[in-house]
């Protein structure tokens, strides 16, 4: 299960998201922006938010329509940007 918090309260409460088991999901404006994984001594543990954070993001994919193929040429197309710039 993962936890879904705005960037606010995210950086208000870092410490204590550092110290969970399970992935935060992070919005802005209601609008997800990232995903913390909390990295753990328990590999067990590190691989199940691993699975779970890839779950997240396989259904995010789905529901915004947009496949990985796309998602990885958008990002070279903004890397390519950033070094022209």
């Amino acid at each position: 299960m993962s936890v879904t918090v705005g960037v606010r309260e995210f950086r208000q409460d870092l410490a204590g998201f550092i110290d969970q088991a399970e992935p935060v999901t992070v919005t802005r404006h209601g609008q997800t922006v990232g995903l913390f994984i909390p990295v753990h001594r328990d590999r067990e543990a590190e691989i199940t938010a691993y699975v779970e954070a890839a779950k997240k993001a396989s259904a995010l994919l789905v529901q915004l329509g947009v496949t990985e193929d796309e998602v990885v040429a958008e990002f070279d197309a903004l890397r390519k940007a950033g070094r022209e710039a």
